[in-house]
């Protein structure tokens, strides 16, 4: 069989959706929402860390379309890579970070090692979508477009009113596998069907997640309590419709951009490791603590200097740690295919 060979434009952007992730958890998530006072004293700063999140909170939502985009082939191999993935990061830092003594053996550190916690809920939630895609994909393969089509205007209607005002609770904001078998349905359709919105030039696209992101800072800048409102996050959920537009064109652009590069698909390969790096339950907490130090004693712009320039380490040493998964998956998986191939024979 002819190897299947990874889009450089869409494995790029799934490196961006990663890096956006960790953006926003040095943004909002480690440092917090500016409050009013915060706005009014040191506007620079408040605005800055209000873009970014705009700017940011797609990540997730980016990352769930893209398996819409292309349709996930559930199979043992795969969901097989999936967990050994998630048990090489989890298990391997815990274990890490027992040696260098700044984690204890508990209970529940060996359940974070199961992502049996509270924390990781993607992983949990993208589990749960990739065991129920081969029930969306026989949905897809037998539903006419009009019918396709009421579904998800009916879904994302429901989603953008009783999900978003918080009145539909189970929706969680859209941290659930509810909202990403939506959004995997509407990346299905866009691909096969290709709606009218979808075919604008890709910079038309861009502009319209950039006009997204800029609209959301100028609304929370000018009205704080749409920034800080603790019932109700308008903005800052990934079932907002600014966070769901936004991300439907960010994949939108990179779908149209055309170019293959080794070196973007081998770190595509991996960048899922850029998440299981710096939100295992014995990082996490120190990545926020580094944040919330830095924007305390540097300035703005010495911030987010340094901000980038240590993501950007991140992202790459997660990069390369994952080789050595790579390495052990491709001695694993043979003994693996071969154990079951050797009970199916039987």
């Amino acid at each position: 069989m002819k190897k299947k060979v990874r889009e450089s434009n869409i494995e790029l952007l799934r490196m961006l959706a990663m890096f956006l992730v960790l953006l926003a958890h040095a943004d909002f998530f480690s440092i917090g929402r500016p409050s009013t006072i915060d706005i009014q004293t040191n506007l620079l700063d408040s605005t800055l860390r209000i873009f970014f999140e705009a700017l940011s909170i797609v990540c997730v939502n980016v990352f769930v379309l893209i398996s819409g985009w292309f349709g996930i082939r559930p199979s043992l191999k795969g969901i097989s890579n999936f967990i050994f993935q998630c048990l090489f990061f989890l298990i391997g830092l815990y274990v890490v970070t027992l040696l260098l003594g700044t984690s204890t053996l508990s209970l529940k550190g060996i359940a974070g090692c199961f992502a049996a916690t509270q924390l990781n809920w993607f992983i949990k939630a993208y589990l749960l979508l990739y065991i129920m895609s081969p029930v969306l994909n026989a949905f897809v393969d037998s539903a006419d477009r009009k019918v396709f089509r009421n579904v998800l205007i009916a879904y994302f209607a429901f989603v953008c009113t009783y999900g978003w005002i918080g009145a539909a609770q189970f929706m969680m904001g859209g941290y659930t596998t509810l909202f990403f078998i939506g959004l995997y349905l509407l990346a299905r359709y866009m691909r096969i069907y290709q709606p009218s919105f979808t075919k604008n030039k890709h910079f038309t696209d861009l502009a319209v997640y950039l006009f997204v992101s800029v609209f959301v800072t100028a609304i929370c800048v000018t009205l704080p309590p749409l920034l800080i409102g603790r019932n109700f996050q308008p903005w800052w959920d990934y079932i907002a419709p600014t966070t769901i537009i936004g991300a439907v064109y960010l994949l939108l652009a990179f779908s149209k951009i055309k170019f293959q590069s080794r070196f973007v698909n081998w770190c595509g390969a991996s960048c899922f490791a850029v998440f299981l790096l710096h939100t295992n339950p014995n990082t996490l907490w120190h990545f926020k603590d580094l944040f919330i130090y830095l924007h305390t004693n540097f300035s703005t712009l010495e911030f987010w200097g340094l901000t980038f320039v240590i993501l950007i380490a991140i992202f790459l040493v997660a990069i390369i740690i994952d080789q050595f998964r790579i390495v052990l998956w491709n001695k694993l998986w043979p003994i693996i295919d071969r154990i079951n191939y050797d009970k199916d024979s039987k």
